[in-house]
């Protein structure tokens, strides 16, 4: 068996086997380490002379872990016994140097699993036995093996039955309890004595022994009595080894847990006092990267438990003192220079700023006069943190690198401890940055030279993260006699130093950014638009030579622009002359198709573009120029677009497009949709239309534009980024063409919008229907009429197709919430007529029918809220009787809503309307039984969320049936359905009572109470 297993562990790792072998020499394997006596074939291949191979020993070892980790109690004793004896012996016997490290550790690992196992029950002597490995071996040439090995057995002990970072059953909790209680007894001190033995007789000729030994106090002084750790010997020892640059690290270490140990605040004051830290630090070496961070380490928990001792009110002054003690070393290491080493102190930092905040409440007015130099220094460091470092290669943009993201995320972290001061004594603060930014911008304006981009650059950050820590106020009072607040000087300073020319990539950005978010700064100084505007067109902004400074400022440009509408009207003219250049739409980058399984391109620069054409448009449409003058100004921005496409048309340029080049097509999908954005820029034409009186000029304009864009589609509508386009301008042009509008809906649906559109279209294109419906109505009930019906099969064709991977079952679920959407806002907009007029009745049933589905479809319970939603507006439209609560409501006063509701806001602009032929039929046989259908199912929860809703929605649903069918519909419970479910009489009569008194809300609680009763 031995044999066999040595050369089958061979064959397993042997690159070179046949894979037949290969594969039969793993079966083997397993099958040995499955079996019952395998482990013992591996003990003696393990310890026998002379040795195995190095891969055999090491799978046997392995084997020997999975016995002792998940079938040591198949085990007999004589078995354990015999485990634990052969091992020992051949640790105490026969391992020596030549043992791999590897091999040792792998080894020790298993003594100790045996340790945890049977300590103390069956082996009592443990620590005797390891302690033993030192006094035997002392003076002989074993000693050396021996020490390393009682030291490695001591730091597997902690890691079995100690690291908090290692996840355990309540089971190995309780065992690792047990053993730690014992240790504590006895076997803990002489442990300690001896790693302090071996350490000062090793610190001088052995560091990595000595190492371990600091590493065994820094892991043990959680748990055991601190007394043995902290006295004069080893306290001053490692004091000595800080100094040790081979020992500096470990010694740092064990003094950081040390002081991290878990105890009472008095006790744990009393324990810093006693080490004397603060007077250790100013003599520590700072010339080594890594040293400085285990140091910074050190600072970062002394300050916490400092903290936490503050909030004791009785050691509170004495606390506060020692913080004091140790702020300058806060200072030091939060500005280090690298990052790493400041961010181990912001735990600390936080706790600190709060613990300024609560002394400061306390203390009352005039307690943060001592502490302002305290927040100067901290202030000052976490601005110098947040400044680009200009030896670092650093990129912008899409071209920004994993550094650019770590410091980023470091400015994140910093601005937390900014924000934190700004809390503790805003005055000081701002006062502060005012003092950074003011001087930086003096020297910009003078000398631009003088200053760094990065000094620059962290003006401008300034001001942006101010107005998240502060109240952004420019000004306090009324001009002219208003004055400026240190905000306000901060923006006039930026704008008239020019920093925005500063030559390089990271100021554009930053400081379009800042004049953006304060854009109402402008509405008290609207002096300095101008060099805003001329900033923003220039080579400053949106004519920047890089690609990602253009992309964002369209953008941002088109956000300020949007909030000083009302004072940009004399500079129309000047900025759109600037930007003619920019609003010519290139020819694009060569571009495949999106086929089925790729993954689309979700942002292009071009995408950005569009915001530039939505602020073309905001800026046309401005209140101070005459419609005429605003019908000039767009149409000579459009005519270049129109002339493009024409050209394409007129060519057929969109021919020569291959499948992997569709370059004339994406030419004309940008053009069509730089229409609709600059559209998009103009205000509703209803609204417009109240001011001038007619129908302004600029919605002629619109009309000429849409109608080039329905020619596009009438030839090119098989291509889905022209009819996604033609969309996307169509659904933009609404609020600008008001009325006439509609007008074009019948040539867009001709041309092929909808014959030809996926199911992701319909999910996009179906809510805008729904959008036309309820602001045009009734205007729009004739072309609803014709749209209805080609809609709705192109609905139900698309439903009904299978799906085709994850997106396509989100789109199906998507288009059905659009279909019963695009349903309720018919009911709501009173334009239900549609669905039963000569031409659309046909459908009516397959409409009907597809609700119920949907009612029926408990996988999906938001489409299920919807339909049941559907089913109400269609109860009290076409089911009312002659005689019922709704017909006998004046119709001046009745709301269109579920009546016993508490909230029925929307009103009938119309008087109720008589019953649909065959409809109360319906209500009786297929609304009434799914009532009570759905949540008598099992899979019904009323307790989950969205059967929470959708019960809602059923309690809705059955007091409009009350309603709308009254005694009727509770005779027909009560006689009828009730008994035919097997529901007792006087369980009928409690339901029917309970409809007619209660709201929609105590409804649906008690018919939670009344399913679950019917379902037990």
């Amino acid at each position: 068996m031995e044999e066999s297993l040595e050369r089958a562990v061979a064959v397993s790792v042997d690159p070179t086997a046949n894979v037949a072998l290969k594969t039969e020499a793993m079966a083997f394997c397993d099958q040995v380490r499955n079996s019952s006596n395998g482990w013992q074939v591996c003990l003696k291949i393990f310890v026998k002379v002379p040795k195995s191979s190095e891969q055999t020993r090491f799978f046997a070892l392995h084997v020997l872990e999975d016995v002792l980790r998940r079938r040591y109690a198949s085990l007999n004793s004589n078995e354990r016994a015999g485990l634990r004896q052969t091992l020992w012996n051949w640790l105490v016997h026969n391992l020596d140097e030549s043992e791999f490290v590897y091999m040792r550790n792998k080894f020790i690992q298993i003594v100790v699993l045996v340790f945890a196992a049977q300590y103390p029950g069956e082996w009592p002597s443990f620590f005797d036995d390891l302690l033993s490995l030192l006094s035997s071996t002392s003076g002989t040439q074993r000693n050396s093996i021996m020490i390393d090995t009682f030291l490695r057995i001591s730091l597997a002990i902690d890691d079995e039955v100690a690291n908090l970072m290692i996840s355990r059953d309540a089971k190995e909790t309780a065992r690792n309890t047990q053993i730690k209680d014992v240790m504590r007894e006895n076997a803990v001190a002489r442990l300690v004595s001896a790693w302090g033995d071996i350490l000062m007789g090793s610190y001088q000729s052995d560091a990595g022994i000595a190492n371990m030994c600091l590493r065994l106090f820094a892991r043990y002084v959680a748990w055991i009595d601190i007394n043995l750790v902290v006295n004069e010997a080893i306290i001053s020892g490692l004091y000595q080894f800080l100094g040790v640059e081979s020992l500096r690290l470990a010694a740092c270490e064990c003094l950081t847990e040390i002081v991290g140990k878990g105890m009472k605040p008095v006790d744990k004051l009393n324990l810093i006092r006693a080490l004397d830290i603060t007077n250790v630090l100013g003599s520590l070496p700072s010339d080594d990267a890594e040293f400085a961070e285990y140091v910074a380490r050190l600072v970062n928990n002394l300050g916490l438990e400092l903290c936490k001792c503050w909030e004791m009110q009785n050691i509170r002054e004495s606390s506060f003192q020692l913080l004091q003690q140790i702020f300058p070393y806060l200072i030091q290491f939060l500005a280090n220079e690298y990052d790493d080493t400041s961010s181990v102190l912001f735990p600390y930092l936080q706790a600190y700023t709060d613990v300024l905040k609560q002394y400061i409440k306390l203390g009352g007015q005039g307690s943060a006069k001592p502490l302002e130099e305290n927040l100067i220094a901290l202030l000052r460091t976490v601005i110098l943190k947040m400044k680009y470092d200009e030896e670092e290669e650093h990129e912008f943009g899409q071209q920004a690198g994993e550094l650019d993201a770590l410091f980023m995320e470091l400015r994140q972290n910093l601005k937390k401890h900014f924000n934190a001061i700004a809390t503790i004594d805003e005055a000081l603060f701002v006062n502060y940055i005012l003092s950074v930014v003011t001087d930086t911008f003096g020297k910009i304006a003078s000398s631009p030279g003088s200053v760094s981009w990065s000094e620059a650059e962290l003006s401008l950050h300034l001001i942006y993260l101010l107005g998240e820590s502060v109240k952004v106020q420019f000004a306090v009072g009324e001009p002219p006699a208003a004055v400026v607040t240190p905000l306000g000087q901060m923006l006039t300073k930026m704008i008239t130093s020019n920093v925005s020319a500063y030559p390089h990539v990271s100021i554009p950005l930053i400081f379009f950014e800042n004049v953006t978010r304060y854009s109402q700064f402008f509405d008290l100084f609207p002096q300095y638009i101008p060099n805003v505007m001329e900033a923003f067109v220039d080579q400053r902004g949106m004519h920047h030579d890089a690609p990602f400074v253009r992309s964002r400022t369209y953008y941002l440009f088109r956000q300020y622009v949007q909030s000083l509408k009302s004072k940009l009207s004399p500079l129309v003219n000047n900025v759109l002359a600037s930007i003619e250049d920019l609003m010519v739409v290139q020819l694009p980058e060569p571009q495949k198709p999106v086929r089925d399984g790729e993954e689309e391109v979700t942002a292009t620069s071009f995408d950005s573009q569009l915001y530039l054409y939505e602020a073309v448009g905001i800026l046309i449409s401005l209140d101070g120029m005459t419609t005429e003058k605003q019908a000039q100004l767009l149409t000579v921005v459009l005519t270049p677009l129109m002339r493009q496409i024409e050209e394409i048309m007129r060519n057929e340029l969109y021919r020569r497009d291959t499948p992997d080049n569709i370059v004339f097509t994406l030419q004309l999908d940008h053009l069509i949709r730089a229409i609709g954005n600059i559209s998009k820029g103009f205000p509703d034409v209803d609204q417009a239309s109240k001011v001038v009186q007619t129908v302004p000029a600029w919605a002629l304009v619109f009309q000429q534009a849409l109608g080039a864009i329905v020619a596009v589609l009438e030839r090119l509508h098989e291509s889905e980024l022209i009819r996604n386009a033609a969309r996307f301008a169509f659904q933009r042009m609404v609020g600008c063409m008001g009325h006439d509008i509609l007008n074009h809906i019948g040539p867009l649906i001709t041309a092929g919008l909808l014959s030809n559109s996926t199911r992701q279209e319909l999910v996009d294109f179906v809510p805008f229907i729904g959008h036309i419906t309820h602001k045009f109505k009734p205007a729009v009930f004739p072309i609803m009429n014709e749209l209805i019906g080609p809609l709705m099969d192109r609905i139900f064709s698309s439903l009904n197709q299978p799906v085709d991977g994850t997106d396509d079952a989100f789109s199906l679920l998507e288009l059905r919430k659009a279909y019963l959407n695009l349903l309720a806002t018919i009911f709501n907009a009173d334009m239900e007529g549609t669905l039963v007029t000569e031409a659309n009745m046909p459908r009516l049933t397959t409409v009907v029918q597809s609700v119920l589905h949907f009612v029926k479809e408990s996988g999906d319970r938001t489409s299920q809220k919807l339909a049941f939603s559907v089913l109400t507006k269609m109860v009290l439209s076409w089911g009312a009787s002659e005689d019922s609560q709704i017909n006998g409501i004046d119709p001046k006063t009745y709301k269109k809503g579920i009546p016993g509701a508490k909230s029925d806001k929307a009103k009938h602009t119309t008087p109720p309307k008589p019953p649909l032929p065959g409809f109360e039929q319906f209500i009786y046989e297929n609304i009434v039984p799914i009532l009570f259908e759905v949540p008598m199912n099992a899979s019904f929860n009323p307790s989950d969320g969205q059967c929470y809703l959708v019960m809602s929605e059923i309690s809705s649903l059955q007091k409009t049936l009350v309603s709308a069918q009254g005694a009727k519909y509770l005779e027909y419970l009560v006689n009828v359905y009730l008994p035919s479910i097997g529901c007792p009489p006087n369980a009928a009569q409690e339901f029917v009572a309970a409809l007619q008194r209660t709201d929609v809300k105590e409804l649906r609680i008690f018919l939670q109470e009344f399913f679950m009763r019917m379902k037990s």
